[in-house]
């Protein structure tokens, strides 16, 4: 199989996904949402033959971490083990991406990231209720790891550390949907908007692995 043929399945799954949602057909909605992620995951699985291995084998679990957070997501009773899943999927890719230059404090980014931050859960705070703590662990650490990902293109302006990077800012504002819709209010769009830039995002992120060779070590 060809990566853009792929490519090309994993965008019919998404979109099938969505249609699914916005019918409410809850047996096409399960089958194609896990099957989307799955599709992601094996890009690295079948094209990433030379990529560096500590770095495409920690992407990977962490891509496996968020499969399990999106079958968790599928059941409102079991949203903190989705949260919980994504939550390590996250420290996972911050993991991954400071295996190039170690975990890099250049600050430039890290303004806009906290105002970002504060926004959100200023707008969230009031909804929360015991979510309360789960969600500001879950702010920071998705801020973290957008952090690490810019600073990773920031050090080198490699193909592979673009996708990151505009991986992890996709992921932001898909959470950033995703919250809204969960605890404020829902519309129309929202799941368009959520679905459609979280698989972008965890797409890019699974991209990098291809691209990723030995020349992208630190340099000593």
């Amino acid at each position: 199989m060809k990566k853009n043929i792929l490519l090309f399945f994993i965008i019919v799954s998404v979109i099938f996904t969505i249609i699914s949602s916005y019918l409410e057909n809850d047996i096409m909605h399960y089958f194609f949402k896990p099957l989307s992620t799955i599709l992601v995951i094996l890009l690295p699985v079948l094209f990433a033959k030379n990529a560096l291995q500590p770095y495409k084998k920690i992407i990977l679990i962490g891509l496996v971490f968020c499969l399990f957070g999106d079958v968790f997501l599928m059941f409102d009773a079991y949203f903190v083990f989705g949260l919980a899943s994504f939550l390590i999927g996250h420290i996972l890719f911050i993991y991954a991406f400071t295996t190039f230059n170690g975990f890099t404090t250049n600050v430039k980014p890290l303004l806009p990231l906290v105002i970002i931050s504060v926004l959100m859960f200023s707008v969230l705070k009031d909804h929360l209720g015991g979510l309360l703590i789960p969600v500001i662990l879950y702010i920071t650490c998705i801020m973290l790891m957008a952090w690490q990902a810019i600073n990773l293109y920031l050090w080198k302006k490699e193909y592979a550390f673009l996708l990151i990077a505009i991986g992890a800012t996709l992921f932001i504002f898909s959470d950033a949907v995703l919250a809204y819709r969960k605890f404020i209010s829902n519309f129309t769009i929202a799941q368009f908007l959520v679905s459609s830039t979280y698989w972008s995002a965890i797409t890019l992120i699974s991209l990098s692995t291809i691209y990723i060779n030995g020349k992208s070590k630190r340099d000593f």
